[in-house]
């Protein structure tokens, strides 16, 4: 008489069988006579609606820029459309955009003003560009000029001034009062940047877990040169800072010493902390700073959470 398969035989069947069935979705494969669909990996890539990406070359600066744009998925609001622009567009925008969408499928009344996306990135499929990163949002040293490697956020800033903005604002109509400015990491340090030397390109200034400690504390001491550069009123710009970090983002809550040395040395949280203080305590009316601690969040974690923030400010009433 046969002898019976064993349990541990009839259970690896049924994995490979589950398996099998799992690839066949992949790769493709005959059942029933029928032939067989076309492999799931070969079928056109997916794409998300109402995006368009486009390689712009900066003619003043010769870099260029990969940029992606999301129409607005909703009427257009009587003082026109708020516009968000995402740095690191590679890992952001995708993200950014489709909470944009989400907001459309809202009730009528619970439905925030339909905004524009605009994502700054770096041609190339890598989720992040390392090196394009530091050289594109972190300041020029005080007194010194932007190099290959680092200090170009003025370029990238110029960039999004006379190239960028006035492209969405030709495509679309757009709220002047409501331009918004987001990044993490490096790209809050630009962020931050932006506002200390350029306070009225944009409206509103999104920075999550920015790069405070960049050449060390360089973006503070601007801070404080803003301060003293518009110390008297009346005040040429309106703007709303709001600032994201999260709360593991010190060096007691590291969970291996190398991450703690490297938390100790750069003091995010407490800087950031220390910088909301200063702005707040200024007490413009034209300065308006909104400081939250994301809990349980360490640096990484804290960019999604922060990327809903920023579009929630930028879709804000006047």
């Amino acid at each position: 008489m046969p002898v019976p398969p064993s349990p541990q035989a009839t259970r690896r069947a049924l994995l490979a069988t589950g398996a099998g069935a799992s690839l066949g979705l992949l790769v493709g494969r005959a059942s029933g006579g029928m032939a067989a669909p076309a492999p799931l990996l070969q079928a056109p890539a997916a794409q998300l609606p109402g995006t368009h990406q486009q390689d712009l070359r900066d003619p003043a600066s010769s870099r260029t820029w990969r940029v992606w744009v999301q129409r607005p998925a909703g009427p257009v609001p009587g003082t026109g459309h708020p516009v968000l622009y995402v740095l690191d567009g590679n890992a952001a925008f995708a993200l950014a955009a489709q909470l944009a969408r989400n907001d459309a499928t809202r009730p009528p009344e619970l439905r925030p003003d339909a905004a524009i996306v605009v994502g700054v990135g770096h041609p190339g499929d890598a989720v992040i560009h390392p090196a394009e990163r530091q050289r594109d949002y972190t300041p020029p040293p005080p007194g010194g000029r932007a190099t290959a490697e680092a200090g170009g956020a003025q370029v990238l800033l110029d960039f999004i001034a006379r190239e960028l903005q006035p492209r969405i604002a030709q495509a679309f109509p757009v709220d002047a009062q409501r331009q918004t400015l987001s990044g993490h990491s490096f790209g809050g340090l630009c962020v931050l940047h932006a506002l200390f030397t350029r306070p009225a390109q944009f409206t509103r200034y999104a920075a999550t877990s920015p790069s405070v400690w960049w050449n060390q504390g360089q973006v503070l001491q601007t801070a404080a040169e803003f301060a003293q550069n518009h110390a008297t009123a009346p005040r040429a710009f309106q703007a709303r800072l709001q600032l994201r970090v999260g709360g593991l983002e010190h060096a007691q809550a590291a969970a291996t010493p190398a991450r703690a040395a490297v938390q100790a040395e750069r003091r995010l949280l407490e800087r950031t902390e220390a910088l909301a203080r200063k702005l707040t305590a200024l007490a413009w009316p034209e300065l308006r700073v909104q400081m939250a601690v994301l809990p349980g969040l360490d640096h990484g974690g804290a960019m999604l959470p922060g990327l809903t923030d920023a579009l929630a400010l930028a879709q804000q009433p006047r």
